[in-house]
């Protein structure tokens, strides 16, 4: 990254004055940035707790339908900056470990592609919007299209505008400079409910919705630009690049970027299907329970973000024994929280979804539980993707992936004629299933390198410390103890968490673990008694 030659970098300066290595240096960060990655998170999950009954209700079903599908277009659109944002952190921990001179040619070559990705985006967009009544046929009314094609309008400048900011969020993440971007992300997620809620009870819908987020998806783009310009010192040397160098990232992207595009296929496919074949109701009911999919699939990545630029310098070295530790003692870490997430959300998301959404969102639930089941093995495996991206061994799971694509279209369609939201989960599930819990542990095991059979061995004894809260959510769940009402649910669901923690701690957390949480726990006292 092109600093100043004159003035000691920032991050050498802080070295220096703290005599800790940068390895100390980014251990802290990495800390600091999964509990903010962790803030973020409950803040959204608080915010979309009030927040989500609110849109549903002000918007009402068909309109909320439209805000849900028109978002789905858009995300299309953003994939393969995805791809490039991978790309860009792996070759620039690779450069700045070989050759940190090259740092400005090639942000400024990343910058191009970013910015040609912007104008495809934009395109797209624009063709998505004009085109939207020929896309999506006659099953939306004639009145709706007209507040869909200019959802999709602001949505195609909003996607621009992500494209570009993703040269900043890749920089950030290289750098390893996690609070900042996570800051940024709180910052995000605090001031779009605040600005949207007064202007949903105000009478106003869909296309103010998408306005709001317009602007502060602007506003973070100027932050993090700032940040990246002024505090690390970033420089874009956009003279002729390397193609070579050019070649090898689109190809390295590129495999990405279809593999995104085969997940965001096998995730947003159901509310095409659903729009065509029946209509914005089903889309609202899909959308609800997909939308606890999303933060559930959120909180597991939050943890394996912080980690991307450490497992490319790892694989830059070779060094695959501490690539597997990291990966069995994340997997472990992952393991008690997608767990603790399923196992509440099967026991009390019935009761919860028919006091937040509705009682006409009853089926919600089964959207959700169809999507998730699946998705729990795979987030366990946080770390696996990032690794063989690293490695450079992720294209042969673009093939994998489209197979399992097309088969979740092939069953998603007959199902969703006949059943809606819930038949058109339902060949989501089995799609997932087939490729998070038998083709991808394979793929780990003899394409990437990974151990998977330590990883099951862990799995199983983590497993352990499940009968016992199961057997408790079971019994709330058969005697009808958890009634649609948040005075209950938070009861019983904190009832739960405390047998949940206990048993995982008697039967499941290793000495290893509990020597890390004790200190945790006693340095953050003497922190507090110290009043720092």
């Amino acid at each position: 990254m092109g600093r100043s030659g004159e003035s000691l970098p920032e991050r050498e300066r802080l070295q220096r004055r703290t005599c800790r290595s940068p390895e100390e240096i980014g251990s802290r960060q990495r800390i600091y940035g999964a509990a903010m990655s962790y803030t973020v998170i409950f803040v959204q999950f608080l915010t979309g707790l009030f927040y989500t009954p609110i849109i549903l209700k002000t918007l009402g079903q068909s309109e909320y339908g439209i805000y849900s599908l028109s978002v789905s277009c858009i995300s299309f659109l953003t994939i393969f900056d995805g791809g490039m944002n991978a790309a860009f952190v792996r070759f620039y921990v690779q450069t700045k470990e070989n050759e940190s001179r090259k740092i400005p040619a090639l942000n400024g070559m990343f910058l191009k592609i970013f910015a040609a990705l912007s104008v495809l985006a934009m395109i797209a967009g624009l063709l998505f919007s004009v085109f939207a009544q020929k896309i999506f046929g006659s099953n939306i009314r004639p009145d709706e299209y007209p507040i869909l094609q200019r959802c999709l309008y602001l949505l195609t400048a909003d996607a621009v505008i992500m494209v570009i900011n993703t040269v900043f969020t890749s920089l950030i993440t290289a750098n390893e400079e996690f609070v900042f971007g996570k800051v940024v992300n709180l910052f995000s997620a605090v001031l779009t409910p605040a600005l949207t809620v007064p202007m949903l009870l105000n009478g106003h819908g869909a296309v103010v919705v998408m306005l709001i987020r317009l602007l502060v998806a602007g506003l973070t783009f100027l932050f993090n630009g700032i940040f990246c310009i002024k505090a690390l010192k970033v420089q874009f040397d956009l003279r002729k690049g390397d193609g070579i160098l050019l070649k090898n990232v689109l190809l390295f992207a590129g495999a990405i970027a279809a593999q995104a595009v085969m997940d965001q296929l096998n995730w947003q496919i159901d509310k095409w299907i659903l729009g065509r074949v029946r209509g914005t109701g089903e889309i609202s009911v899909y959308s609800v329970g997909s939308s606890l999919n999303q933060y559930y699939i959120i909180l597991a990545g939050a943890l394996s973000g912080v980690f991307i630029a450490k497992i490319n310098r790892l694989a830059a070295q070779g060094n695959m024994a501490e690539l597997n530790r990291l990966f069995q003692r994340t997997s472990r870490i992952l393991a008690f929280f997608v767990f603790w997430i399923m196992t509440s959300y099967i026991f009390f998301g019935k009761s919860f979804i028919r006091c937040w959404a509705g009682a006409e969102y009853g089926d919600s639930y089964y959207v959700g539980l169809l999507i998730m089941l699946p998705v729990t093995a795979s987030l366990t495996q946080g770390l696996g993707q990032d690794i063989a991206r690293a490695k450079n061994r992720h294209k042969l799971q673009i093939i994998i992936n489209l197979i399992v694509c097309s088969l979740n279209m092939l069953i998603s369609i007959p199902l969703a004629s006949l059943f809606g939201a819930v038949g058109s989960a339902f060949g989501t599930f089995v799609a997932e299933i087939l490729i998070c819990i038998v083709i991808q542990a394979f793929y780990y095991q003899k394409i990437v390198g990974l151990d998977m059979r330590a990883y099951f061995v862990e799995m199983l004894r983590i497993m352990k410390g499940l009968a016992i809260p199961v057997l408790f959510g079971g019994f709330l769940f058969k005697t009808g103890c958890v009634r649609a009402h948040y005075a209950f649910i938070v009861m019983f669901g904190l009832l739960y968490t405390g047998i949940y923690g206990i048993s995982m701690w008697l039967l499941a957390v290793n000495e290893g673990e509990k020597a890390w949480i004790r200190g945790a726990v006693s340095g953050l006292f003497r922190k507090t008694g110290d009043g720092r």
